[in-house]
């Protein structure tokens, strides 16, 4: 989008902040805008969840649970520091956050993210309406569904044949992870 290829993208926070610090007049031109309606309702993929996880053999694992605790019950410095990129888990972590994205400096106009206030509302986590999980996580940084639907829509495959694919993929990577006893 930066550099004037596309015209909609999903991932529209980082092209936006990154335009805010390479080219300015190029973000001025940019907008977000809330999840399309589909024939249900609207939603959105949030496609950078956060887990957090301690494991079994940590060396300090009452430090670690304190650290979690602290960060995600007072969300506030993390959320502006990660400039809106990350959502708080409980909205009340971020007492003001309406505040903040209804007035961001760096953005232009200063109401730009605005548009995110109800996020919480309309997005969703990666693997909805499951859960997440190691086969989703796999799925999803493998790029099999963007492929399937870019074969498709390229001409590379039939939409039947790329789907026969991608669920073909889906299932290979279901059935390793459940082997593993991980899903």
């Amino acid at each position: 989008m930066i550099a004037g290829k596309i015209s909609l993208a999903l991932n529209a926070i980082s092209i936006t902040r990154t335009a805010e610090k390479q080219d300015p007049e190029i973000s001025k031109k940019i907008q977000l805008t809330k999840a399309l309606r589909g024939s249900v309702r609207a939603i959105g993929l949030e496609h950078v969840m956060q887990c957090y996880v301690i494991w079994k053999f940590a060396e300090n694992i009452a430090g670690a649970k304190k650290f979690l605790i602290d960060y995600t019950t007072d969300f506030r410095q993390a959320f502006v520091a990660g400039e809106f990129y990350d959502f708080p888990c409980w909205p009340k972590t971020v007492p003001d956050i309406s505040k903040l994205i209804a007035s961001d400096p760096k953005a232009h106009p200063s109401d730009k993210y605005k548009v995110l206030d109800d996020v919480l509302n309309w997005a969703t986590n990666v693997g909805y309406p499951g859960y997440a999980n190691a086969a989703i996580d796999e799925i999803y940084n493998t790029w099999v569904l963007n492929v399937m639907f870019a074969k498709a829509a390229s001409g590379a495959a039939t939409p039947e044949d790329a789907l026969k694919e991608a669920d073909a993929q889906c299932r290979r990577i279901f059935g390793k992870w459940k082997e593993k006893g991980m899903v």
